[in-house]
């Protein structure tokens, strides 16, 4: 399986596809060139040159059978986007089965047919990974958040990393981890208590939360939610149809005792709709690491407007609406 420099960049992401194949889940496989492209997008990131370098060694030395060579008289004959052409070549002369990539626009799958090469996104290889083997990937997730050390990552931080390159995985994952660490579905949701401050950087490790994005805008409605009248402004501003929302004072009781969870859903079928949910029995700032079913879950839908600021459509119990109910068709 050839991994595509795209996916070796992001640090997180490229350890933990390294630290799989050391579990012998794949073998994995890439070029030179490759190699010296991460290398340099590693640096445009960052990273000093010499810790840049010495990471790449580490790489060839940990796998020293994944470096394709010999491919450069195929490269004419790939007819996928010019610029990666290399790394159809490397893949066809490693006789690879599998290029993970996230671009997959530029490996269109007839330019491979003929070589029987599959091009997958990483989060679709990561949950195959998942399914196949469940026990061996939590063990790899574990040992992986256990070694950051500087800093240290919590449960959250280090899924919300993961989301930000494999979200479908992310989630999975979790609640697989959940599964073998013995919680029963029933059992109260487990909960990490944090200081408010650190729940805020644990949901937005990149700065404070902004309406453009989902989970940005449902934690500051919620926010305005409970800090009335003082932002009223600020929550008729954030609810799709404010008509509907009354005085919210209906909002307000439904949500009372609920503790908003850091992962947002996806309506199948309309990637403008989000839900948000609500958990009970939080009695102070909590970041939620795992879904488990538990009663009296509320789902805060939104709706990506046409200014791209997401907005709250509506609150539900314990149901996701659908989008032709969002929609009003």
């Amino acid at each position: 399986m050839l991994l595509d420099a795209c996916v070796l960049v992001p640090y997180q992401l490229a350890d933990l596809l390294l630290r799989l194949a050391d579990a012998e889940l794949f073998e994995p496989l890439w070029s030179d060139e490759l190699l010296a492209e991460v290398e340099r997008n590693v640096v445009k990131l960052g990273i000093e040159p010499g810790k840049a370098a010495n990471r790449i060694a580490q790489m060839a030395s940990a796998f020293p059978n994944a470096t394709v060579t010999g491919f450069e008289h195929l490269v004419s004959a790939m007819t996928n986007d010019p610029k990666d052409c290399h790394v159809a070549a490397a893949a066809v002369r490693g006789g690879a089965a599998l290029i993970v990539t996230a671009n997959t626009r530029d490996f269109p799958p007839e330019a491979l047919a003929r070589y029987d090469i599959e091009v997958v996104h990483p989060d679709d290889f990561l949950q195959d990974q998942l399914d196949l083997a469940e026990a061996v990937v939590v063990t790899c997730l574990q040992q992986h958040r256990a070694a950051y050390t500087r800093p240290q990552f919590t449960v959250t931080e280090y899924y919300l990393g993961l989301e930000r390159t494999v979200p479908v995985f992310a989630r999975s994952a979790m609640q697989a981890e959940v599964r073998h660490s013995g919680h029963r579905a029933g059992d109260p949701l487990p909960l990490e208590m944090r200081a408010e401050e650190e729940v805020l950087k644990a949901f937005f490790p990149r700065g404070g939360p902004t309406p453009d994005e989902p989970r940005g805008a449902a934690f500051m409605w919620r926010q305005a939610l409970g800090s009335r009248p003082e932002f009223l402004t600020a929550l008729y501003n954030l609810t799709l149809d404010p008509s509907l929302g009354g005085d919210f004072n209906q909002a307000e009781e439904i949500l009372s005792g609920h503790g908003m969870t850091q992962f947002v859903e996806r309506c199948p079928g309309d990637h403008d709709i989000a839900y948000v949910k609500f958990v009970p029995n939080v009695q102070q700032a909590a970041v939620a690491f795992a879904a488990a079913p538990i009663d009296d879950v509320k789902i805060l839908t939104l709706v990506r407007c046409a200014d791209e600021i997401w907005r709250v459509w509506g609150l539900s119990p314990s149901r996701f609406p659908s989008a032709a109910e969002v929609r009003g068709q």
